[in-house]
């Protein structure tokens, strides 16, 4: 019964297959439906993956590096400038003098070192509008000359215009206001007349003595004042001439230059030289003490090589003679200074009984044999050879032991 049922299975499977590939193909083939089949796919066999090994890798290590500060760039800024563009250039070169360059003047200009000398008679400002230019008279009547207290009018042949104006008045004084390079004024001089002066912007250009024997018109020199605009007074000074019969100021006419548009005053540049001082008397010498009297100073020694010998010997045989083996050797031997008492060598005697000194001072010294109580001044000489000196002992005199 078993066998019978293997079989009857396959064949039901077989039948079902068969069935199911019929119906598919007898489906349209714009109808197929895909059919998803499983697939069996070979599985991975783990194998032994080998460990990471660490792999040594580069470290980068930073290092402190002096860093350059950045610096300010000076950038460019745009300024307006014209079209044209003017380079000067000043240089200044020590010890070498530029002359100035000098301007020249407009073409007709005429150049005057002062003003002219007016030649009378002038024109009169009275009958003339403004500006003035030349010389022109200004009558003691103009409207714009102001007197302080006012003057008195008098009438002369002799005058300007036949008329002028006085004070008697010591300190009186007129004004006038005028524009002009060059300035002159006429005044009245007679028996009574007496000092004022003229004063131009507050500067005093001159004072005038107009005592005359009898009644005249004089003129004063030109005085040169500048361009521009001024100022004129004429002052009294409560002063006269000791021939004057009083203090009465006269005013006939102000005459004055104003050069025109082409005339040009250039005054000379005055040179002046500074006095020399000349030597004055005395009016009196007064010793007030006496030099210091100089008194002589001593010359000093200089420094000098000091040089001696000096020999000890034990005359043992009497001889007074300093035999081979007489010398007496281990004696303390000193040079000192006669004035301060201070060492400036010291030696001991040898087998010989012999010791010598080279020593450098500029004082006197002695050589000091303490252990007897002997000394020897040290002679200074010349190039000569060094002095000796000699201390013979006696046998009696001598004590028993000697150092």
């Amino acid at each position: 019964m078993r066998r019978l049922v293997l079989p009857v299975l396959a064949a039901l499977c077989l039948a079902a297959w068969a069935a199911a590939f019929f119906l598919i193909r007898t489906q349209p083939n714009s109808d197929l439906t895909i059919i998803p089949t499983l697939m069996v796919l070979p599985s991975l066999t783990p194998t032994d993956t080998p460990a990471p090994t660490s792999t040594p890798t580069l470290t980068a290590t930073l290092t402190a590096t002096a860093t350059i500060a950045p610096t300010d760039t000076p950038v460019a800024t745009l300024l307006p400038t014209l079209s044209e563009r003017v380079l000067e250039i000043a240089v200044v070169m020590p010890g070498v003098y530029v002359p100035p360059t000098l301007t020249p003047f407009p073409p007709g200009t005429i150049l005057l070192p002062a003003p002219p000398n007016p030649v009378e008679p002038l024109p009169d400002a009275t009958d003339t509008a403004p500006p003035f230019f030349g010389w022109y008279s200004f009558e003691s009547d103009y409207p714009t000359i102001r007197y302080a207290p006012p003057w008195t009018p008098r009438l002369s042949q002799f005058a300007s215009r036949g008329q002028y104006h006085r004070t008697e008045g010591a300190y009186d004084t007129a004004i006038f206001m005028f524009e002009g390079e060059g300035l002159r004024i006429r005044y009245v001089a007679a028996q009574n007349m007496g000092v004022f002066e003229v004063v131009v912007d507050g500067a005093v250009l001159d004072t005038i003595d107009a005592y005359a024997d009898e009644l005249r018109f004089p003129v004063t020199e030109v005085y040169f004042v500048g361009s521009g605009a001024h100022r004129l007074e004429l002052r009294g000074i409560g002063q006269k001439n000791n021939a004057s019969e009083g203090y009465v100021i006269g005013l006939d006419t102000i005459q004055v230059f104003r050069g025109d548009a082409h005339t040009l005053i250039i005054p000379p540049s005055s040179v002046t030289s500074e006095p020399t001082p000349e030597p004055q008397p005395a009016a009196r010498i007064e010793l007030g003490g006496a030099p210091p009297t100089l008194q002589p100073t001593g010359t000093p020694i200089p420094p000098r090589v000091l040089t001696a010998e000096v020999v000890i010997a034990y005359d043992e045989n009497g001889n007074r003679t300093v035999d081979p083996a007489e010398g007496v050797a281990g004696i303390s031997v000193r040079v000192v200074e006669v004035n301060t008492n201070r060492i400036i060598a010291s030696s001991f005697t040898d087998e010989r009984g012999y010791v010598s000194f080279e020593v450098v001072t500029d004082a006197p010294a002695q050589i000091v044999v303490p252990y007897f109580g002997k000394t020897w001044t040290v002679q200074r000489g010349g190039n000569s050879a060094a002095p000796a000196y000699t201390l013979l002992l006696t046998p009696g005199n001598q004590p028993g032991l000697i150092p």
